[in-house]
């Protein structure tokens, strides 16, 4: 295993949560009887520049083509995508025909804010969401974004004044081919803003449920300007955010073409203070992940052996390392409740649980019902109440507790 970022060596194994497969594999009825097809999930610290990886990146084919998650879909996240378009238009002044480009583009939710103030805006999209975004009008490039789909961006569309990347800059497998393609398609003044999940948030929650196939790497800010400077580039800002239970957002340009903020140093000694760049602080958080596994199985099967009925509200991508680490099936939870028609009637990869409409939820009034979108905790458990929701609501992570 080489480190995705310095190439180095040097890494350790700290943490082996199983085989599993791809996180949005969802299965249909008729092939819930074969096996899925999984690989290991195993992460990796890198003792040369700190970088947090896995050891095995699936074939992106495998996992993007047929994708089914829409930034569209979760209100909170369509309010976060408006509030960041205003933000860097706000604060880098774009003018009229500046072009933004937004690299794995989803359904173009984001894109239709920068629209809104009237830009020209392109997406790269490499599934089949991409249609979506092109049924709303936003021109979509309906590929992976690497060095030779920039050229030929280069060619029709000029370069850009601002490039974004939210939540796929980790997800990425030839992380060299996408900096060179955002290096060739910058203006010189541009900014490329890319916001990931953020490994202090990851460690300090204990969101070990953001670990999946997907994700091949876990950010925290030291490592990114170690990868922004072997592209000539330097990170001149970069703020916490609450998206995806905590991300950083990090803004990047050619060197020495804005002020730096103090921000940069504020973070960097933050990290230093966790001990992000010592093995120790890693093997400790794998600790508490095995711990947490036995509690929250002792908890769902003290609550079945009291003869009550437990389901499941929410079936993110991130939910699957919770089912298959901890070994939770259709024996523990009858079924998951969830609002994405595109899950709905389909079975969990895996674990082989039966996805069923939010609205079930409500009629059945089940006893106790385990919160797999635990992390949007906040904005989900008054919207269900205020839906008629009466049973209990357990939360698996950090802490396994009832409310």
């Amino acid at each position: 295993v080489k480190c995705g970022i310095c190439s180095s060596e040097k890494l350790t194994n700290f943490l082996n949560l199983g085989n599993h497969p791809p996180p949005l594999n969802f299965i249909t009825k008729e092939k819930v009887m074969e096996n899925d097809e999984t690989f290991p999930l195993e992460v990796f610290f890198c003792h040369g520049c700190g970088l947090v990886q896995l050891g095995e990146a699936v074939d992106p084919k495998i996992m993007f083509k047929e994708y089914i998650y829409t930034s569209g879909v979760s209100t909170a996240f369509r309010n976060h995508l408006e509030l960041f378009a205003k933000k860097l238009v706000d604060r880098f002044s774009p003018d009229e025909e500046d072009l933004v480009i937004d690299i794995a583009s989803n359904d173009g939710t984001l894109l239709q804010f920068f629209r809104n103030s009237g830009l020209r805006v392109l997406g790269i999209e490499p599934s089949n969401i991409a249609n979506i975004a092109k049924e709303n009008g936003i021109q979509t490039v309906n590929d992976f974004f690497n060095e030779t789909v920039a050229k030929q961006i280069l060619e029709t569309n000029g370069q850009a004044k601002i490039i974004t990347i939210t939540n796929a800059f980790a997800h990425i497998k030839d992380l060299d081919s996408v900096m060179k393609g955002v290096k060739a398609l910058l203006k010189e003044d541009g900014i490329f803003v890319s916001e990931s999940q953020y490994l202090v948030d990851i460690i300090e929650k204990l969101e070990y449920d953001t670990i999946y196939h997907e994700h091949l790497r876990y950010y925290c800010l030291k490592p990114l300007i170690q990868l922004f400077e072997k592209y000539n580039m330097e990170v001149f800002d970069c703020e916490r955010i609450s998206s995806h239970g905590g991300s950083i957002r990090v803004y990047a340009a050619l060197k020495e073409r804005f002020t730096k903020s103090e921000n940069v140093q504020k973070i960097l000694e933050h990290e230093e203070r966790l001990k992000l760049s010592s093995i120790e602080t890693y093997q400790e958080f794998a600790r508490k992940i095995h711990d947490n596994k036995t509690k929250l199985i002792s908890l769902l099967s003290k609550i079945k052996a009291d003869g009550h009925k437990i389901v499941g509200i929410s079936a993110p991508a991130r939910s699957n390392t919770i089912l298959n680490f901890c070994n939770i099936n259709s024996e523990n939870l009858e079924y998951i409740a969830e609002k994405s028609v595109l899950k709905i009637g389909k079975f969990t990869p895996g674990s082989h649980i039966p996805v069923v409409d939010d609205k079930q939820l409500v009629s059945d009034q089940p006893d106790f019902a385990l919160l797999l979108s635990w992390h949007l905790s906040d904005s989900i458990i008054p919207k269900i109440r205020n839906d008629g929701f009466k049973g209990k609501i357990i939360i698996p992570l950090p802490e396994p507790k009832i409310i």
